[in-house]
């Protein structure tokens, strides 16, 4: 991970982090905090995503409910079932994969065999994408108004998308 790397994806977000920590544990997959924390020297405490990606969900959730209202979705049902499109695991693998999380190491992760890394790139792009988001929103001193636009920029072809079936 370079500063490069987190500039550019600050950009794809639409969001500059005022302390990277955030940011920074949103990208710490827990096998590499795993590997950290059991180092025979120089051990390390390293927080990991797991609890931002439960949060992330829940945001999320929140957001795109927001979202879809203001795109004039106004029943349950037509909220639901679009909400559900866009949050499922595999459009938010798309949705990492597309912002190249994996491809521009900004992961840190400790899965070094290709194939085993290839398997499991769907779900570490997920996790990270809904911790990404938990940490807008807790970097934004909680500011759903902020995190929402960043969820609009990041799923801008997901919703465009949802333009062309409805």
């Amino acid at each position: 991970m370079t500063p490069l790397n987190i500039r550019e994806l600050q950009k794809k977000l639409g969001y500059k982090f005022k302390k990277k920590k955030h940011l920074i544990q949103a990208l710490t997959h827990p096998t590499f905090s795993e590997e950290e924390r059991k180092k025979k020297v120089n051990p390390r405490e390293c927080p990991h995503q797991q609890a931002y990606s439960t949060l992330g969900d829940a945001v999320l959730k929140t957001g795109l409910v927001l979202l879809l209202m203001d795109k004039k979705k106004e029943t349950k049902g037509d909220i639901t079932i679009s909400k559900a499109d866009l949050e499922n695991n595999l459009k938010l693998a798309d949705v990492g994969k597309r912002l190249q999380l994996l491809e521009n190491d900004v992961i840190h992760h400790t899965i070094k065999d290709p194939k085993k890394l290839e398997e499991a790139s769907g779900k570490i792009c997920a996790d990270t994408i809904e911790a990404i988001i938990a940490a807008i929103f807790i970097d934004s001193k909680y500011s759903m108004k902020k995190t929402k636009k960043c969820i609009r920029k990041i799923f801008a072809e997901e919703f465009g998308e949802l333009q062309k079936v409805t």
